[in-house]
């Protein structure tokens, strides 16, 4: 499993960044068609808000996998039109080089140009009755490296050090749609979904944190849903957790050369208002601390 983490860190695409680039990780969205099973639908207002502030703020948006949930819905289409106003969105990083797309298990359909140009480059437009531009040239990669005053920051999903999530996803993605799903109406587990087993989510983590402390590189991953931030000298693996969480969504941060964990949540006032507020769950930590 080492060398498979390797042969894709050797090969990954790569990122100079420096005290002035601010980046928002985020992981796990599973976009969905809108139906009684699409978890993204709660969270969807959380989630928009938490763009616009990221664009607003001149962040660039990478999404470290599983940002369309393409195992559970077999029209592709339906993820797009229910998610049109976020998907415009993701537009607006993406026309100013802002946005990076990796793929996981659940959209690693994605890494095929013939899917991406079917579905993302273009949306259709009801009123024009015209196929408009979206994502279109968008180049889904399987990992990323950010280097960081010498040091390296490797970014992937993290299904890769999963046997069947990865070497068997097409079997994975057919017990998704064909059984799972249906199963899942009556709170039985998903065996292919490391969020919901505890045991196998842990074996995920070790190797990925060993990893990491192998060679001494930073490795931030998404995939177990589990938010990871860890201290100074205990380990060098990250996870930015989900955008499905039942009371809000996390992601991580880097910006002035600190990185940091963040939540995004509804927040009710004394005055019974609601909105949305982001609320930082670990303090900025210098990236540099963690190599030392």
């Amino acid at each position: 499993m080492s060398k498979k983490l390797d042969k894709i860190f050797n090969e990954s695409k790569r990122m100079l960044i420096d005290n002035n680039t601010k980046i928002v990780i985020m992981s796990d969205c599973h976009r969905g068609a809108g139906d009684n099973l699409d978890n993204f639908i709660k969270n969807q207002s959380i989630y928009e808000a938490s763009l616009r502030y990221y664009y607003n703020n001149n962040f660039t948006y990478i999404e470290l996998g599983d940002g369309d949930e393409m195992w559970e819905v077999k029209n592709y289409n339906d993820i797009v039109e229910v998610n049109l106003d976020i998907f415009k969105q993701l537009k607006k990083f993406y026309d100013l080089n802002r946005l990076i797309m990796i793929y996981g298990n659940h959209d690693i359909s994605k890494k095929s140009s013939t899917v991406l140009e079917k579905y993302f480059y273009k949306y259709y437009d009801k009123e024009t009755k015209q196929n408009m531009p979206l994502l279109d040239g968008l180049t889904v990669y399987e990992s990323l490296v950010l280097n960081y005053q010498d040091y390296d920051i490797f970014l992937i999903h993290g299904h890769q050090v999963d046997f069947l999530n990865s070497n068997l996803w097409r079997l994975s993605r057919f017990l998704v749609r064909h059984v799972w799903r249906t199963f899942e109406q009556f709170i039985v587990k998903d065996p292919t979904d490391a969020a919901k087993n505890y045991q196998v989510t842990k074996k995920k983590e070790k190797k990925l944190r060993e990893w990491s402390i192998k060679n001494n590189k930073i490795l931030i991953a998404g995939h177990t849903h589990r938010a990871i931030f860890p201290k100074v000298g205990q380990s060098l693996y990250f996870n930015d957790g989900s955008c499905i969480h039942p009371n809000g969504i996390t992601c991580l941060e880097i910006e002035n050369g600190n990185i940091a964990l963040v939540k995004w949540v509804f927040n009710v006032n004394k005055d019974e208002v609601v909105s949305i507020k982001r609320k930082v769950l670990e303090k900025k930590e210098p990236i540099i601390n963690f190599f030392k």
